[in-house]
């Protein structure tokens, strides 16, 4: 099996980064709420038909980046024979393994979710539908009922958004170490609750 991504795949790679990059740099620029679409898409050097063909709005290329589950490790995710627990965080460890990771620009994308509170509605949005996709994985992988998967799923992110933040606040040095560190607490949470009990 070919594993190395099509052309047409590393370049529509590279136009959606190059569709967030810009979303942002405007957003620092002249602030989110003077941003259009059709800024975003000449910064690009892209139409604003083509802008469309990536997202359907401004909001989604600025937060696209937030809980992005990556297609070809969310197959690999399903192919796993691991415990379900343990398969989650090597998917999530994977992701942090990969992904281009910038502390300074994830922190920017923070405040202006802070600062421009109509931006919280769409990232929450976007946390849940990837919890969904992965709920979904989960069903098709262990064969568990919905609740359950959505469950885990959810705690899934829950522990995403805790590694994130404690990278992005300087709590952990980078990605992969703060998502490790986040799991390993969540596998001692038993011994912990036995030493308050002591």
């Amino acid at each position: 099996m070919n594993d190395v991504p099509s052309l047409r795949d590393r370049r529509r790679t590279e136009t959606t980064t190059l569709i967030c990059e810009s979303a942002l740099d405007l957003a620092l620029e002249v602030g989110w709420e003077s941003v259009t679409v059709e800024d975003v898409a000449a910064r690009a050097g892209i139409s604003r038909r083509t802008f469309f063909n990536y997202f359907t709005t401004k909001d989604e290329a600025l937060l696209h980046q937030a809980m992005s589950l990556d297609p070809g490790m969310l197959d690999d995710f399903k192919n796993s024979r691991t415990p379900l627990l343990q398969a989650v965080e090597e998917l999530f460890v994977a992701m942090t393994s990969t992904d281009s990771h910038d502390r300074e620009r994830a922190m920017q994308v923070m405040r202006l979710v802070e600062s421009s509170p109509d931006l919280l509605p769409g990232l929450l949005a976007r946390i849940a539908a990837s919890e969904e996709v992965l709920a979904d994985a989960i069903v098709e992988r262990d064969g568990v009922d919905r609740f359950t998967a959505v469950t885990v799923a959810g705690l899934a992110g829950a522990m995403a958004r805790v590694a994130g933040m404690s990278w992005i606040s300087g709590l952990q040095p980078d990605p992969v170490t703060s998502a490790r560190a986040a799991w390993a607490v969540l596998r001692e949470l038993p011994t912990l609750e036995n030493r308050s009990n002591a």
